[in-house]
């Protein structure tokens, strides 16, 4: 059973003393049957969880949790700074959200912001992946990238950006403009550019070469507890893996090669014909 002190010593583990940004992709689901924190425990299922993280990351630095949007952007078709998350965020972005985070302005791809948010305020945030977007402000940072409870191929966004940095033939831009609400109160509009796939050949991932080399690169932390998963790696060596796996061959990662060629080869043009952009 899992303790709140092996919660704290796993996130020393996993969490430097050093780093300045921590960006957390969560699935506790997987393991809180295992959580045995007991009574006397200041520890309060989910909020708790978060308490112990916030306390570990401070105020000086800077923490980031998802709150993405897709499926409530696609049944809505707007964007509610304090309502509009969908499930798989997670229950620790769910109690973020209750709670005086700051929140980035994308319908699509959001982030909830704790700490320092000084730098934060001030980005002009254009795209989902590449310049001008919260993964980029990752890679200038070198943040670390923590998984806890997750796999790497379902906790890590920021695997997406070498998608955009290297021009994959899979994917294409589409914009995204919607109004921005506040409790359901227009306060303005806000809009993202996502470097999409297909909506009708869905995108079947083999991310093993990636998780291979994030388990031998020198920044990669893991917590010692065989009860939860909970590993970090810093960005400039996701960003090696990257440059290594995509200027060689960046189909190795896509498992419906074929179907996806041919997508590319015969649709593709088709589908950005067909695009047309909410103004």
């Amino acid at each position: 059973m899992i303790k709140e002190k092996d919660f704290k010593i796993a996130l020393d583990q996993v969490i430097k003393d050093d780093d300045d940004v921590i960006v957390l992709y969560s699935g506790i689901y997987s393991f809180i049957n295992n959580l045995n924190f007991n009574a006397k425990s200041t520890v309060k299922l989910p909020e708790g969880i978060l308490k112990l993280i916030e306390k570990k990351v401070g105020k000086k630095r800077t923490l980031f949790l998802p709150s993405f949007t897709g499926k409530f952007y696609n049944k809505f078709g707007f964007y509610d700074i304090k309502k509009s998350i969908d499930d798989n965020n997670g229950v620790l972005s769910k109690e973020a959200l209750k709670r005086n985070y700051y929140r980035t302005r994308q319908p699509i791809h959001s982030y909830l912001v704790y700490g320092n948010i000084s730098n934060i305020k001030n980005l002009k945030l254009t795209t989902s992946w590449g310049k001008k977007s919260i993964l980029e402000f990752f890679s200038k940072s070198d943040a670390r990238i923590c998984n806890l409870g997750l796999p790497w191929n379902k906790g890590c966004a920021y695997l997406h950006r070498f998608e955009e940095i290297y021009k994959v033939p899979w994917r294409y831009n589409k914009k995204f403009l919607c109004d921005l609400k506040r409790n359901g109160k227009k306060i303005g509009k806000c809009s993202e550019i996502k470097f999409c796939s297909s909506k009708n050949v869905p995108l079947k991932y083999d991310y093993l070469p990636f998780i291979k080399e994030i388990e031998i690169s020198k920044s990669f932390c893991k917590s010692t507890n065989k009860n939860f998963k909970f590993e970090s790696i810093k960005v400039s060596c996701l960003n090696k893996i990257g440059k290594k796996i995509f200027s060689t061959n960046p189909w190795v990662i896509v498992k419906n090669k074929n179907q996806t060629k041919k997508w590319v080869k015969f649709e593709k043009q088709s589908e950005i014909s067909d695009l047309k952009f909410d103004q």
